[in-house]
């Protein structure tokens, strides 16, 4: 049988619980309905979910290229971001069918090599305020790249559209 404090203070029955002391207990917390945390959550031990949690997706891990490699991106890898750190030769990624929603960001990690992307119908632009350009290679090239340059393409179903940038890209 289960007592609820309610029936035993008034003012909790009316009031809720609400203290300006560390409350502590020696068997399990079960909350029902929702549980507002307004400050630092401490854990002694990993929380255990029943349920996903839900919040902020987290990005999907980077996939490097290096030396010349060539990449063959597939749906499963949308979301991922993409990190060129070639020393040497010009890595390309190749994109998938197109599909809408499909997600990928480039960043430049090293300067030595250039890259290209290529698939489909790219537009996107020469740099961030820059003219606006189409392809189906897109190429950030070794003359023009900074450590940091980034690219991230979304798929409209036909096209490739970019949606944010930093860096000079040209199409072809």
């Amino acid at each position: 049988m289960t007592r609820k404090l309610e029936n035993y203070k008034q003012a909790i029955k009316f009031d809720g619980i609400n203290t300006a002391k560390n409350i502590a207990t020696t068997a399990n917390l079960t909350v029902g309905g929702t549980a507002a945390i307004t400050g630092v959550a401490t854990f002694t031990a990993a929380p255990v979910f029943t349920a996903a949690p839900s919040g902020p997706a987290t990005r999907a891990v980077a996939i490097n290229a290096l030396v010349g490699a060539t990449v063959v991106l597939t749906a499963a890898d949308s979301g991922k971001v993409l990190v060129n750190r070639s020393t040497s030769g010009t890595p390309s990624w190749t994109l998938p069918t197109a599909a809408a929603g499909l997600t990928f960001t480039w960043v430049v990690a090293s300067t030595t090599a250039g890259f290209t992307v290529t698939g489909g119908t790219i537009k996107a632009k020469t740099n961030a305020a820059g003219t606006a350009i189409s392809g189906t290679t897109l190429t950030n090239t070794q003359g023009t790249a900074v450590v940091g340059d980034t690219i991230t393409l979304v798929c409209d179903g036909t096209n490739w559209l970019m949606t944010a940038q930093s860096g000079i890209f040209t199409a072809a």
